[in-house]
This record gives structure tokens, sequence and C-alpha cells, in this order.
């Protein structure tokens, strides 16, 4: 069980899939452009520098992480909005904040960076990303150890606790047997099970209504919920819901 916004915990977060130095010069477009067709390499590091620290420090302050870290941000804002910043700089600050909206849920830093030209003469850009402290990747665990119910993996199921705490499952605590006559049993923290039906994910029981069902790797295709109670064989048998499915034509016969 993990907790978000824990102190004594790490925040965990997918990475993007795009290249981190493709999304700096997509923020960076209008500036770089700005400097015409073919700029001295050494103005185009320039702006890139300014972008860079622009993007690192709004990274910083996300409101993804429990602690954002304002001070760079504000230092920056300072420098480029305040009573003694210039009015191209003010207008520089204004446009890289709204490009920035397309960014917020940006997890990486640039940790260091190269502006060079390759083999063919064009200037390229190559970064090296870090996190924030506090802050681990997550990477999916391997299909055949999930399970899903309605397009949604157990094990991504957010319960909200209240203050921006979040209490999620590893998917340790979650298993799923198939029987001989296509009857699925999902094991599952109540919590989780009680998230799903809040959000329309678990269809009523001994109803019609039918949900992709996908246990250990294996779709099983439209199933409805026949069944649900709590495990007797658990510990705390209160805090486990057993979910059993059936395919939707043995349901009707």
């Amino acid at each position: 069980m993990t907790r978000g916004r824990d102190p004594y915990s790490y925040a965990q977060v997918r990475l993007p899939e795009r290249d981190l130095a493709e999304l700096v010069l997509e923020l960076a477009a209008p500036l770089l452009a700005d400097l015409g067709a073919s700029p001295p390499i050494d103005a185009a590091r320039r702006t890139l520098d300014l972008v860079i620290t622009f993007w690192n420090a709004n990274v910083l302050a996300s409101k993804l992480w429990e602690r954002p870290r304002l001070k760079d941000l504000n230092e920056l804002k300072k420098r480029m909005r305040g009573r003694n910043a210039s009015r191209e700089d003010a207008i520089t600050f204004d446009l890289l904040a709204s490009r920035w909206r397309k960014h917020a849920a940006e997890p990486r830093l640039v940790e260091s960076w190269v502006y060079e030209p390759d083999e063919s003469g064009t200037p390229r850009l190559t970064c090296t990303m870090r996190l924030p402290e506090g802050v681990k990747e997550w990477r999916p665990p391997p299909l055949e150890s999930r399970i899903a119910i309605g397009g949604r993996w157990l094990d991504d199921v957010r319960i909200a606790l209240g203050a921006n705490q979040l209490l999620s499952f590893p998917v340790s605590r979650h298993r799923g047997e198939v029987g001989p006559d296509g009857t699925a049993t999902i094991y599952a923290p109540m919590p989780a099970a009680l998230q799903l039906f809040a959000e329309g994910v678990l269809p009523r029981l001994r109803s019609n209504d039918a949900v992709e069902v996908m246990v250990h790797g294996r779709q099983l295709g439209p199933m409805v919920l026949a069944e649900m109670h709590c495990s007797s064989s658990s510990p705390h048998y209160n805090d486990l819901a057993v979910l059993v499915f059936k395919p939707r034509s043995t349901n009707h016969e």
C-alpha cells in the first residue's frame, strides 16, 4: 500500500514518452524563431539556457509535489517581471508561462544539456534528466501480474483521503483466478472496489451491465458481476472484497 504525499515516502510518477529535448525545443520555438533562420549558435544557446531555467523552475514549483519548491520560479519572475525588468523580458516570461500550461504535468528536470551541430552541421539539443528530490519513476508492473476491470488497472486506482492525500494498492494486494467455466474471481482491497463502484466502473450486481475483465494478462471479454462479498480467509476480512464475474452469456442461462 502506498500513500501519496507522505513525507516518509517517495512520490511516484510515470515519465512522459516524448523526448525531453524535443519538449524543451517545443517550448522555446517562438523565441528561437525570433533569432532568424540560421541564428549564431551562441545566441541560440543563450535562449535555450533561459528556457531551460524556466522549465526547471516550473517543474520544481509544480503542484504535483507535496512541497513545491517556489524559490527558483519566484526569483526568475522577479527578474523578468519585477519593477526593474524590461518590457521585452516581461513579454518573454508571459509567453513562456502561457506555453508552459501544456507541460504542467511534466515531472522531469533538465540535469545537463548540450546544443551542438551534428554530423550534417544541424544544431541538435540533447538533454539528460533527473527527477526532483523525493520523486521516483513509476514503471508499470508486468502485464501478467496485473488485473483490470472496465479498463482500469486495480493498482492504478487512487482513493482520495482528503487534504491532497491519495491511497493506492500495489499489484501484490490483488489476486485473480479463472475457473474452467470462465468464471473470474478477483480479490481486491475493499477501498479499491468501493472506489470503482463510486466511479461507475463496476457494474451493478447481477445486472445485464457488462465490463471487460483482464486477469494476469488474459483478456476475458464482457463479464457481469455475479457476486460480491468479504473474504473470510483474510486476517482482516472486512478489508478484502471478493468479486465474482461470469461471462455475460453464462449469466443469462
